[in-house]
């Protein structure tokens, strides 16, 4: 099943390097300066929403019992009165 996918995946690859090829240098060259300014825009756009990210609390599994680094919660199941809220 993966080899269909990987020869459909091969496939479409070539079938893009094949039409680019065909296209004159100039207009190769834009289309990569193009794509290029689009990746750029699009990680600076990541970082710059990146600058507010808090980091998630350092949980414990319910296995860590005995840790002291990270914060234990009460796992206890809600009852149907909390559920229905």
């Amino acid at each position: 099943m993966i080899e269909s996918f990987a020869r459909t995946d091969a496939a479409v690859v070539r079938g893009i390097g094949t039409g680019l090829s065909l296209l004159p240098v100039g207009i190769r060259l834009a289309l990569f300066a193009a794509a290029l300014l689009v990746g750029m825009a699009g990680c600076t756009a990541a970082w710059v929403d990146y600058q507010d990210y808090q980091p998630s609390l350092n949980i414990c599994r319910a296995d860590e019992v005995h840790r002291t680094d990270c914060i234990h919660l009460d796992r206890t199941a809600p009852n149907a009165a909390e559920v229905a809220r």
